[in-house]
């Protein structure tokens, strides 16, 4: 396969490219970006065949379910498209924290959510970046994508255009350049599935960041224990 790199300087300036890449994803294909904490390698959400493919070039598990990344600061039906969430405690964590990097793991909706994506589960990790190419990006699909980092499985997460192209390049259809991500670290997963908040990753967001907007006790349990610690883009 031939991947298609392009050097993104500015969304605004380079829309053509954010378009030609949205059709790329329309049309099942498969597109790597960055986002504020490690590349991103994604796919439509509601394509099934998209999201098979991204578990076919990563090499990744059949087990580790792939998180969600959408857009929109003003507007969150994107988030309505792939969960139900609570509400209440979920509103709090979003205005707090997105865009940025906290991952939040919520019930799915399984008629809008591939099987492939949440490995038989239940529940599925979602998250607004912080991120203008990335933004742009999810924005121009008019839906959500399916993007866990842009590596081989097992490989150290992708914090360079170059990092993807070394991993991808020819397994792929499209690359998209952009500036270093800044954060440089995976995303916090935190599941809101429970009746307490449980950290399943811990990330860039820290417990007591996250404490300070939860009434309830937040609880941490181990990554190895977790079956949902890859749910987000930036999985080892």
């Amino acid at each position: 396969m031939e991947t298609k790199i392009y050097k993104i300087t500015d969304p605004e300036k380079d829309r053509d490219k954010i378009a030609e890449a949205a059709e790329v994803l329309k049309n099942g294909g498969l597109v790597a970006f960055p986002t504020d904490t490690v590349y991103a390698v994604g796919a439509i959400i509601s394509n099934n065949d998209a999201v098979k493919k991204l578990f076919e070039v990563k090499n990744r598990p059949e087990d580790n379910p792939i998180g969600v990344l959408v857009a929109r600061d003003l507007d969150m039906h994107l988030v309505a498209d792939v969960t139900a969430p609570n509400t209440q405690i979920a509103s709090d964590f979003i205005e707090k924290f997105w865009p940025g990097p906290l991952t939040l793991v919520m019930p799915c909706l399984e008629f809008r959510v591939p099987l492939a994506a949440v490995a038989g589960g239940n529940t599925i990790g979602v998250r607004q970046p912080d991120n203008a190419i990335a933004k742009a990006l999810i924005n121009e699909c008019e839906e959500p994508l399916a993007a866990p980092s842009a590596n081989i499985s097992g490989h150290p997460s992708p914090t360079t255009g170059q990092h993807v192209i070394d991993d991808l390049n020819g397994k792929i259809d499209m690359i998209l350049v952009g500036e270093d991500c800044p954060v440089g670290i995976e995303s916090t997963i935190l599941d809101l599935s429970h009746d307490h908040p449980v950290i399943l990753r811990q990330g860039a967001v820290s417990k007591e960041e996250l404490q300070t907007v939860s009434p309830r006790k937040i609880l941490e349990v181990p990554q190895q224990d977790s079956p949902q610690t890859g749910a987000a883009m930036g999985e080892k």
